[in-house]
């Protein structure tokens, strides 16, 4: 008898895990499938938006990894969806993203109310990431538009709280393969996409107009996206001797390289050569002839380029511009600079208020026309717009979680030896501190496209050091 229940049981679990499985993998065609038919219905009204979160909720429940995974998938081709006068959104990354932050936070407060302990260890910025959260929504005391500044505010959060779903969901070494077979595939299509998109329109490479067509919305943001994948594969090459895929990672290096070859951004140049600096000093004196070969490829390839017709002139325009004043770019972003430093005196403590510097700011006619920003003006400088925006103590949490994330990297290059996770630490390193100095002279990460690789990078780092240290410890316990 005792046999027969354990055997029915034994036949229920596995009914119940075979249906979960298949549910997994159907329920994602059925979002997709559900939310076409409302959006073509009701797009115009609350209702498909209201629908989308419903079916991207039950999505994340029954599968929050699968979820991370597909939302990796997409970043690249997300579109801007706007219900008139209400809000905007990029479809379906942040639908996503809201729901992996709010099931997230739903089952850390579920585990502490049942008095679950954490497997894992303490994510290691915890207190600057919820310092900074609590920051942004402290600075609603000054804001000139309180629902705006809350409604960026959760959006930010949601944004910020990525690092921990990261962190939380990539465990083992086979959660960072798939991480990787999600998101650079996707990424390679959209940079390849965009190429072709900019040799179409050559005439117009360096402007933001020659992006149209593209997944992208202008030369930054795509730099940006495409660097940090860059710089990846080249650490993986520079620094991981062991057994794998060369040619594989040889591909996706010369897609990405030659992706970011027609980057017009000068930001973005700045950024990827500190980056490469700072890979070359992490290979010691050891790898002399790695940084001669690369130093000589990189020579070479610039020399090609650069030989191109229209290339040398339009390239040493761009460079000499960065001097001079006279530069209608640079005029513009000096102006908006002495207005971030404006409102910051205005209210130094907290700041004006979350989003309040695209609230307050008006771009000068006579330096851009007619023209309107499409979306929300920036001070081109996130350390600026957090400054004004957030005030002394949102900019020093703000660079207290930058330091912490350095200081954690460089702590665990000392700690492991492994050549693979070597690899992978140093050039999530190396892409976080291109966004770092890129973020100078720009502000991005109000968009998914970087958002998300930033917040993302920082629960990943961490999670790549967890998994490292664990093998080391089962190797010499074995």
């Amino acid at each position: 008898m005792e046999l027969r229940l354990e055997s029915e049981l034994e036949r229920s679990s596995n009914r119940w895990m075979n249906f979960k499985r298949y549910a997994t993998r159907i329920l994602p065609f059925l979002i997709c499938l559900m939310f076409g038919i409302i959006l073509g219905r009701y797009s115009e009204t609350p209702l498909a938006f209201l629908c989308l979160l419903v079916a991207t909720g039950v999505f994340v429940f029954v599968g929050m990894e699968l979820a991370l995974y597909v939302l990796l998938i997409c970043l690249p081709f997300s579109f801007r969806y706007i219900i008139p006068q209400l809000l905007e959104i990029q479809t379906p990354t942040e639908p996503l993203l809201g729901m992996l932050s709010a099931v997230y936070l739903l089952k850390k407060l579920l585990d502490y109310a049942l008095g679950k302990r954490q497997r894992i260890p303490t994510f290691p910025f915890l207190l600057p990431v919820c310092l900074l959260i609590f920051v942004t929504f402290l600075s609603a005391i000054n804001t000139p538009d309180l629902f705006g500044t809350l409604k960026g505010a959760f959006r930010a959060s949601t944004y910020i709280m990525f690092s921990l779903v990261v962190y939380d969901l990539v465990q083992h070494r086979q959660n960072l393969k798939r991480v990787f077979i999600t998101s650079f595939p996707s990424a390679a299509i959209a940079v390849v996409w965009t190429v072709f998109v900019l040799l179409y329109h050559i005439d117009e490479w360096q402007w933001t107009s020659a992006y149209r067509s593209s997944p992208f919305t202008n030369y930054s943001v795509y730099g940006s996206f495409t660097a940090v994948f860059f710089l990846i594969c080249l650490s993986r090459l520079l620094f991981d001797n062991q057994q794998y895929n060369r040619a594989m990672w040889v591909g996706w290096f010369i897609c990405f390289g030659i992706g970011l070859i027609m980057c017009f951004s000068r930001g973005v140049w700045l950024s990827v050569i500190v980056a490469v600096g700072f890979m070359l000093v992490q290979l010691g004196r050891g790898v002399t002839h790695k940084k001669i070969l690369f130093i000589g490829a990189a020579c070479l390839v610039l020399l090609v380029c650069l030989s191109l017709p229209g290339v040398y002139g339009s390239v040493i325009e761009r460079v000499l511009s960065t001097v001079d004043l006279n530069y209608a770019s640079n005029q513009a972003r000096l102006m908006r600079w002495g207005q971030a430093v404006s409102m910051f005196l205005e209210n130094p403590i907290l700041g004006k208020g979350y989003g309040a510097f695209a609230m307050l700011y008006e771009e000068d006619v006579g330096l851009v026309g007619s023209y309107i920003a499409q979306f929300q003006l920036g001070a081109h400088s996130e350390y600026l717009q957090v400054m004004a925006e957030l005030g002394i103590i949102g900019l020093a949490v703000w660079i207290w979680l930058n330091l912490a994330f350095l200081r954690y990297g460089f702590r665990a290059l000392k700690r492991i030896s492994d050549g693979f996770y070597r690899s992978i630490i140093i050039g999530l390193m190396a892409a976080e501190i291109s966004l770092m100095v890129h973020f100078i002279v720009n502000n991005l990460l109000n968009g998914d496209a970087i958002g998300v690789p930033f917040w993302g990078i920082y629960g990943l780092l961490p999670a790549v050091v967890q998994i490292a240290e664990q093998e080391k410890e089962r190797t010499l316990n074995g």
